[in-house]
């Protein structure tokens, strides 16, 4: 698998300033949690695994993000303790109705724009949310332009479904680095 991967996890970190960010456990442990379950479908021919992207200068870097000949998908991983998270029309996140200072506006935005850079894609995200304590949070419903919320029994089946597993041969000769390279030059 180690051919099919770039990048790492070493540049996340635990800032204030991160829009998405794991309660009760640190940021890298939560990517490498998320790792863990993204490791096998990176066993698949065409597919790459990208670790601690970022998409716009100066914003945080994303976790993970999984490319083939004609996906992108975003993979944003947090931790929560359990309650019912919702998330309203313009991004805030909310616990039992109350914000918890997070948004996901900072990731719809780097959806937004690689959608621009790279038109033959189809880009979206996922958040993992991996649960801290006891109980499993309730996660928010699917969110406008692309965002999709899974706990993580479901992340591995997901991502192979939306990447993978779509009737048709992903190995094909198209270039999946080419988003990549356009980020950071």
């Amino acid at each position: 698998m180690a051919h099919r991967l770039r990048g790492t996890l070493d540049s996340l970190t635990d800032e204030e300033g991160r829009s998405l960010r794991p309660i009760g456990m640190s940021v890298r442990e939560a990517a490498d949690r998320t790792g863990a379950l993204l490791h096998p479908v990176a066993d698949h021919p065409g597919v790459r695994l990208y670790a601690g992207v970022r998409v716009a200068e100066g914003a945080p870097r994303i976790g993970f993000a999984v490319s083939t000949a004609s996906h992108l998908l975003l993979v944003e991983s947090v931790a929560w303790p359990s309650g019912s998270y919702t998330v309203t029309a313009d991004g805030c996140v909310l616990c039992d109705g109350t914000y918890i200072g997070q948004s996901v506006r900072p990731l719809l935005g780097s959806v937004r724009l690689l959608r621009r850079l790279v038109r033959r894609l189809v880009v979206g995200a996922v958040v993992v949310v991996h649960p801290s304590g006891p109980g499993a949070p309730s996660l928010p419903a699917d969110s406008p332009g692309g965002l999709l919320w899974l706990p993580p029994a479901k992340v591995g089946s997901h991502v192979s479904r939306r990447l993978i597993l779509r009737g048709r041969d992903i190995s094909c000769q198209v270039d999946t680095n080419s988003w990549y390279r356009q980020l950071h030059r």
